[in-house]
């Protein structure tokens, strides 16, 4: 009787040593992917720039989660809340406070509306080289259908450009930092 008890228990404790091993020993090498991944697409964004600094935000602008100062310009990352869920996104701007690259990097809004803003080339490129406040139905065609969508990522990309010229939309001026 105690040998048809032990097996079960041992083979669940080597399960649950291999389990923690793995779980730990994979944590620093998913770490590392995740932030290999990060430099590509900012390196993407960027490609004049080759060092991306991690810049303390202290700003009023909700929408802002991380800032990355490079040679060339600013990588922006901004979550705003879309139609459906949060939209998160890098925009890149450079020194001279233009929008120069957009990469969505999660959005989970209506399949065949609002998850056009995902790959809508026509739609994103009406942002680039822009330095001013844009604004859906103004100076921004939104993306038929999506409207709450496109507001969401213009929204965005007014934010990260607010911080590179300190032209605020809603909060009041950013600082530009050094």
């Amino acid at each position: 009787m105690k040998k048809k008890i032990m097996f079960p228990v041992i083979s669940l404790l080597a399960g649950m040593v291999l389990l923690l091993t793995l779980t730990w020993g994979l944590k620093g090498v998913a770490q590392a992917n995740a932030e290999k991944t990060q430099l590509q697409i900012m390196q993407i964004l960027l490609p004049e720039s080759s060092t991306f600094t991690l810049e303390e935000y202290t700003g009023d602008d909700t929408n802002i989660k991380s800032v990355h100062k490079a040679e060339t310009g600013v990588i922006v990352e901004t979550v705003v809340y879309g139609y459906a869920d949060n939209i998160r996104m890098m925009i890149a701007v450079n020194n001279d406070g233009e929008c120069v690259g957009i990469m969505v990097l999660e959005m989970h809004e209506t399949f065949g509306l609002g998850l056009k803003g995902l790959r809508d080339h026509e739609f994103l490129s009406q942002f680039f080289g822009s330095s001013t406040t844009m604004e859906v139905g103004d100076t921004i065609d939104a993306i038929s259908g999506a409207t709450v969508t496109s507001k969401a990522i213009t929204k965005s990309v007014n934010s990260a450009i607010a911080y590179v010229t300190g032209a605020d939309i809603e909060t009041g001026p950013t600082e530009w930092g050094e």
